[in-house]
């Protein structure tokens, strides 16, 4: 109620004003002048309150011109020249709210003229006619204010609703944004356990291939010493020396693969960057070493998957950007921090301006969120070095060992 009042406030304005017109004394009314001055009023009550009807300026404007029109006639048939002043102001009002201001504006100065010029043929006095058209300039600015207010109150609301439109849509797709990220922290913690179980899937083929071949043979040697025995028994002993000397050193590799796939699932670590590299190097032409320095410890998960999505987006930067032929990643350990670099010899060169993107961006907010950092600069005489540090404390330390 309180919007309607709000939006209809100067419609109920002028319509009070023509009801007043039309209850005001009429004692030089006949009955025939009293109905028509009843249907001359239709008109601008339809001008009000069928704005549906009216929805367009030009229709509005042809509708004001024809019931000013029809008034006028009106006057003159029943010579009721002074109505003509009360029901302009309405004509002026009605005009003044609906209308754009330069198309209310010259309606208005037509109706001023052809009322003023109708009244004074009339014979009505000069100073009334001065008098009634300053009343209408007061009345079409008073409307043409109202009619300000009510735009600015609509244009308002539009423009909130529309703020309203694009902070929904923003936070749908911040809501899609974060159900992404969760999606792909998770495909990435499945895809380093793929790479650990790659990785360990080909150490078990060189271990197929390498020992299984020495046991064959030992066991082929083994099979043999007894009828050497009975031949000599010189040449038997050295048979039994070669076979224990292929058994250590089968024992030893053995081991030492075992330790390196022991228990690290709690850190993925080196074998998963290691898979991640090695994949790389097959889908690209480029050549990338990766090197550790330091004590060998097993990572937590949330290291190792810091490490991995660092390096990939390095990775997939370089391939896409850099045209790089070679590729360095060292991984060290010093006192409190784990450092990262992977330096390229791609087309950067120093005085050139670089932008973050968003994966560079992405990478830095990964590094300051554990309270690490990550430095950029470039190489001499081109290529980039890309420097990534993290705390220590988020390494679990255990003991292991093993060469990468």
């Amino acid at each position: 109620m309180r919007k309607f009042i709000a939006d209809h406030t100067g419609d109920m304005i002028l319509s009070l004003l023509l009801l007043y017109n039309l209850v005001s004394p009429m004692e030089s009314f006949t009955w025939l002048g009293l109905c028509a001055g009843l249907v001359i009023r239709l008109p601008y009550f339809v001008l009000v309150w069928t704005p549906n009807w009216l929805k367009k300026d030009r229709i509005r404007t042809i509708m004001i011109g024809l019931t000013w029109a029809a008034t006028l006639l009106y006057a003159a048939l029943f010579h009721a020249e002074y109505r003509i002043f009360e029901l302009t102001f309405y004509l002026i009002g009605y005009a003044a709210l609906n209308l754009p201001v330069f198309r209310s504006w010259w309606l208005g100065l037509i109706i001023l003229v052809g009322n003023g010029l109708l009244l004074y043929a009339a014979g009505v006095e000069l100073h009334l006619i001065w008098l009634y058209t300053m009343a209408y300039i007061v009345t079409y600015i008073f409307c043409w204010g109202a009619w300000i207010k009510r735009e600015s109150r609509r244009e308002s609301e539009r423009h909130y609703a529309e703020l309203q439109a694009v902070h929904d849509e923003l936070s749908q797709a911040h809501d899609e944004l974060q159900h992404t990220h969760e999606e792909l922290e998770r495909a990435t913690v499945r895809l380093m356990h793929y790479a650990v179980l790659e990785e360990r899937g080909r150490i078990s083929m060189d271990l197929h291939d390498s020992i299984g071949n020495r046991l064959t043979s030992a066991i082929v040697q083994l099979q043999a010493i007894p009828y050497m025995m009975k031949v000599d028994a010189t040449e038997a002993d050295k048979a039994i020396g070669t076979v224990l000397d292929v058994v250590r050193h089968s024992l030893q590799e053995v081991r030492t693969v075992a330790h390196q796939m022991g228990s690290s699932e709690a850190g993925l670590g080196l074998v998963a960057l290691n898979s991640l590299v090695s994949e790389v190097q097959k889908l690209t032409d480029c050549s990338i070493e990766l090197r550790y320095a330091g004590p060998k410890e097993a990572w937590s998960q949330e290291t190792s998957e810091l490490l991995y999505r660092i390096l990939q987006e390095a990775l997939s930067n370089i391939i896409r950007h850099a045209q790089a032929t070679q590729v360095s990643v060292h991984i060290k350990e010093q006192e409190e921090d784990l450092f990262m670099q992977v330096e390229d010899n791609g087309v950067f060169i120093q005085q050139q301006l670089l932008v973050p993107g968003f994966g560079l961006s992405s990478m830095k907010a990964r590094c300051e969120r554990v309270g690490g950092s990550m430095t950029i600069e470039a190489i001499h005489p081109h290529g980039m070095k890309l420097t990534v540090c993290i705390p220590h404390g988020g390494i679990k330390s255990t003991s292991g060992g093993g060469e990468l």
